[in-house]
């Protein structure tokens, strides 16, 4: 066991041991393929060289009888009178036969050599690109760590793994940095086979995305499992109180079920973008994002006067002494304004309680005035957690063992049925 104090990994250091790896698993890996190709051609010119010098073709194997299907070359007893007769042309038969016999063997031998050659200097590089390889992870890894990383070395070394060409690169190919962070004690195994799932809310003014979102977070939660995450891509201004309280809600669903969501933010999230913001369990924004704009507002023309210049009245009959308060047609009265004021102060309350709810870190009296905040100053004042681009986030996914989806609702897509998928087509009916 290793001292489980060290300090973790940082994610510029998981990229460069990434970066490492893939060099030697392509490099490594082609010349292992090099050398196994050149041993394959050695096995078949010795294979061949000997089955010459016995005279034999080479045929198919009998896989029943285990019998080689091969013509070899005999001579007949009944025929040893006719030999010793033709003595004279035997012996010259023989030396020609021995001669081609030698002949070949020098051929084959040159061949040989060649290819000895060749497999002694690919298997001095595989073994010189594994030491490389070693030297470049403990440089990674750093002093604290080497000790772990020579141990482990050491035991593929014990094992005949290390210190044979390829050697080091079989006994890792599945997964070489794993391998030996595992024996240090940094295995990823708590993010192996998570998935990461993201997806993008590209708001308007009424936040109509809502309706795709909704089939986006049902969709991740079908297939989620413990442990799996949400990241969704944000960028709004905000609108309608409904439309983004709408949307809020359907980001709630996650953590209803347990799953972790962080919400990018690239260019802005304000009012209503904010609402959804603040549900994430972690909120990143880019160095020069908007955020803020806590607050509500309601503004419309009013054309009364203009209408009564005219000559023209417009009449509006309503029951309930509230029904209708400001509206562009109606002639604007003190008490109107108080009612709209109230019910706009309510909703900010309940904006509010919703936000501080969810980030219950922030002093919501202070951000909570309609003002926005770029980049340091947002994270200064709580309204996200880390200063990053979306860019980034994803690959330091990727780097600790994640499995990365884009999610996207397609609304033109036929889903297929199961009973459809029995039937046979009828693509070509009409032809």
């Amino acid at each position: 066991a290793f001292d489980s104090s060290i300090e973790e990994i940082s994610p510029a250091q998981k990229s460069d041991l990434l970066l490492e790896e893939k060099e030697f698993l392509k490099h490594g890996g082609s010349l292992l393929s090099s050398i196994t190709e050149l041993q394959t051609q050695l096995t078949e010119i010795v294979i061949k060289d000997e089955m010459d010098q016995m005279d034999v073709e080479i045929g198919e194997v009998d896989m029943q009888k285990d019998v080689i299907d091969a013509t070899i070359v005999s001579e007949n007893k009944d025929n040893e009178e006719t030999k010793d007769k033709e003595e004279p042309a035997s012996t010259d038969i023989v030396s020609r036969k021995d001669s081609k016999k030698k002949k070949k063997s020098g051929s084959s031998q040159k061949q040989l050599n060649k290819l000895v050659k060749q497999i002694e200097k690919e298997n001095t590089e595989l073994l010189r690109l594994e030491m490389e390889f070693v030297r470049a992870v403990i440089e990674i890894m750093g002093p604290n760590r080497a000790n772990g990383i020579r141990s482990a070395l050491l035991g593929n070394v014990a094992g005949g793994g290390a210190g044979i060409a390829g050697g080091l690169l079989r006994s890792l190919q599945n997964r070489p940095l794993a391998a030996i962070l595992d024996t240090i004690g940094y295995s990823n195994e708590k993010s192996a086979g998570r998935n990461l799932f993201v997806t993008d809310f590209n708001g308007d003014v009424t936040a109509s995305q809502v309706d795709f979102l909704r089939e986006e977070v049902t969709a991740i939660l079908r297939v989620a499992k413990p442990g799996d995450e949400a990241l969704l891509i944000l960028q709004t201004g905000g609108g309608t109180v409904t439309g983004y309280g709408l949307a809020a809600s359907q980001l709630q669903r996650f953590k209803k079920q347990g799953v972790k969501l962080t919400i990018c933010v690239e260019e802005v999230a304000a009012s209503g973008g904010y609402m959804m913001t603040c549900v994430a369990d972690k909120v990143i924004a880019s160095p020069f994002a908007v955020l803020g704009s806590i607050g509500v507002i309601s503004d419309m023309p009013n054309v009364y006067r203009r209408l009564k210049d005219e000559g023209i009245e417009f009449q509006t009959v309503t029951a309930g002494k509230y029904k209708r308060t400001l509206t562009p047609t109606k002639e604007v009265t003190e008490e109107d304004l108080a009612k709209s004021k109230t019910e706009l102060e309510a909703i900010l309350t309940l904006f509010k309680g919703f936000v501080k709810e969810n980030r219950p870190s922030l002093d919501i009296d202070t951000v909570a005035t309609g003002e926005t905040w770029f980049g340091d100053d947002a994270l200064n004042m709580g309204l996200c957690d880390e200063l990053n681009a979306v860019d980034d986030v994803l690959v330091n996914y990727v780097d600790d063992g994640y499995n990365v989806y884009q999610v996207r609702f397609d609304p033109n897509q036929t889903p297929t049925s199961v009973l459809s998928s029995l039937l046979p087509s009828t693509s070509n009916a009409a032809s």
